[in-house]
């Protein structure tokens, strides 16, 4: 126990380095993005996302010709009819064009339209979800630099403690045991502070992977986070919006292609003419125009293995589509639970935690100032509040990502949500 006459810690220098914000604090110079700017410059650089374009524009590309129509032949002959010296040939100059049948034109067209409607719903699907992962790695990135603030400003105090405890000792008036027991404690705060350090640059290096992967291992930072609690979102809306998911309307399209394609195959058997027009032209003077018709016979392929395919395409499509429909009323069910579960023990608990962990070390502090407790017991007072602190934070990063991933799960795009007003710089 404290002496009585032996000066304390003193509570000034106590209570400034617990509650000065993080800038107060040393930190190495980052580039600062809010989250708007984040989204902006992964539209702009991210590789996956051009990835998905590219793959997107192939797919279209791939349909559009799909439905071209052929192109016509022309062809020139000439035939030598001489005979005994006799000088004689014949030229023929002609057009060829295969003719399709105008079913099977249209079921070629609706199959590519389909087609390409399915590529684009596709890759808006890919959008959502790359958004969510950049606004996840832009929250965790904001939890981790606060949440190293926080062990810093505490171990800081703990630091304090230690050095203060090597003078008492010195002077008698607390024992081996409590002297020890505060430089493990110090010894284990500045461990936990460098693991801090490196989780917020992991964080930071991450977010900036996600939106600009041309910096190469800079870091970048948010310059604000997400503000209070997460706007309130109803089950049934949530629902709602089921149908609207883009990955959903991509697989109804691949059905609707797929039925197109039984069309198609189904007028495989018929054949498709190509028909000629030309002009021929004899040596002696005598020419006329030419008529051909090129009609393949169906007699050895039918295309019932064509049909035969098409059929079990279409077929797995419809399961497909099913399947799709049940894993994502799964998905956004799943997603609403984690959203409102998160959501509403931030707005019970958080408030409590922050206020029971300032009121905690504001006791203990003063009855140290009184000599009323030991150094351990300020010390557990610490690591209550840095342990309250981090709680608080915690629950408003899984609050907002689970908001955020609900958005994902609705099929909302980035440009649905509204900007979130800035956030305080520490929880």
């Amino acid at each position: 126990m404290q002496r009585p006459g032996t000066r304390p810690l003193p509570l000034l220098i106590l209570f400034g380095v617990l509650i000065a914000p993080p800038a107060a604090f040393a930190q190495e110079s980052v580039r600062r993005v809010s989250l708007s700017e984040a989204l902006e410059a992964f539209a702009a650089n991210s590789l996956a996302l051009q990835i998905a374009r590219s793959e997107a524009a192939g797919l279209v590309g791939e349909a559009r010709q799909s439905r071209a129509y052929f192109n016509p032949a022309f062809s020139f002959g000439r035939d030598d009819l001489s005979h005994d010296g006799e000088t004689a040939w014949e030229e023929t100059f002609q057009v060829l064009q295969q003719v399709e049948w105008p079913g099977r034109t249209t079921a070629r067209g609706r199959a590519a339209a389909h087609t390409i409607r399915a590529g684009t719903a596709r890759l808006r699907a890919d959008s959502i979800e790359f958004a969510f992962e950049v606004r996840e790695a832009y929250v965790l990135a904001w939890f981790a630099e606060e949440a190293e603030s926080i062990v810093r400003r505490t171990a800081s105090v703990i630091q304090s403690v230690a050095r203060d405890a090597e003078v008492r000792l010195e002077a008698g008036d607390i024992s081996d045991y409590e002297a020890r027991r505060l430089r493990l404690a110090r010894v284990d705060a500045e461990q936990v502070l460098e693991a801090a350090a490196l989780r917020t640059r992991a964080a930071r290096r991450s977010l900036a992977v996600l939106i600009d992967p041309g910096t190469g291992t800079e870091e970048i930072g948010p310059s604000e986070g997400p503000d209070g609690v997460p706007p309130v979102i109803s089950r049934e809306a949530a629902v709602a919006a089921l149908a609207g998911r883009p990955d959903v309307e991509a697989a109804a399209s691949e059905l609707d292609a797929a039925r197109a394609g039984v069309d198609v195959a189904r007028t495989h058997w018929v054949p498709a003419p190509s028909l000629g027009l030309g002009y021929r032209h004899h040596y002696d003077g005598l020419g006329g125009p030419t008529v051909a018709v090129d009609l393949p016979l169906p007699l050895f392929d039918r295309g019932s293995g064509t049909r035969e395919e098409a059929v079990a395409r279409s077929t797995a499509a419809a399961y497909r589509l099913e399947l799709r429909r049940k894993m994502a009323e799964y998905d956004v069910v799943a997603a609403f639970d984690r959203y409102a579960s998160n959501r509403a023990r931030l707005e019970t608990a958080a408030p409590g935690l922050r206020a029971d962990g300032e009121a905690l070390l504001a006791s203990a502090t003063a009855a140290y100032s009184e000599h009323e407790t030991t150094l351990l017991d300020l010390l557990d007072a610490v690591g209550a509040f840095q342990g309250a602190r981090l709680g608080a934070l915690s629950l408003t990063a899984e609050a907002w990502i689970a908001f955020y991933d609900l958005l994902r799960a609705t099929g909302s795009a980035p440009e649905d949500d509204s900007e979130r007003p800035p956030l305080p710089s520490s929880c």
